[in-house]
């Protein structure tokens, strides 16, 4: 492989600028973040540390299908808005946006809310196979990342 290109689990050879390489980054560089937030999370025995396990799970398989692979389970959406819902529920209403670093975790899942909104833009330039299946997930995710941060 020449310098500058990637391969696909399917053995495709795509630029590394290539839109769909951009994507698995970005979902990449989420997770990261968000092991990031976890990892903080279970040092303070926060019950939020298993959620963000799922989320990650849920997105190394995302990326797996963007690589290739099957998508072999189901997204997860519904789960992801009955946290949403039950987080919403719990918290007090806002009457303006969060300005981000209240705490080190409150700041580390700001990171993560700003990189998945970003990783949803990146996935709007895809093939709407790859769209369906993921940014509704991610959609829904930003805005549970939101909630986690709060």
């Amino acid at each position: 492989m020449s310098i500058g290109y990637t391969s696909t689990i399917n053995e495709q050879s795509l630029r590394k600028d290539h839109p769909l390489i951009e994507c698995i980054g970005t979902l990449d560089e989420l997770n990261a973040f968000l092991g990031d937030a976890k990892a903080a999370l279970q040092k303070a025995g926060d019950r939020r540390a298993d959620m963000i396990n799922g989320i990650q799970q849920e997105l190394s398989l995302f990326m797996a299908f963007l690589a290739g692979s099957p998508l072999s389970a189901g997204l997860g959406v519904d789960r992801i808005k009955r946290l949403i819902d039950e987080l919403q529920s719990q918290a007090p209403p806002q009457s303006s946006f969060e300005v981000p670093g209240s705490s080190p975790v409150s700041a580390k899942l700001h990171i993560a809310r700003t990189v998945c909104r970003r990783a949803e833009r990146r996935l709007m330039s895809l093939d709407e196979e790859h769209k369906a299946a993921i940014v509704p997930y991610i959609n829904c995710l930003s805005d549970l990342l939101f909630l986690l941060a709060s």
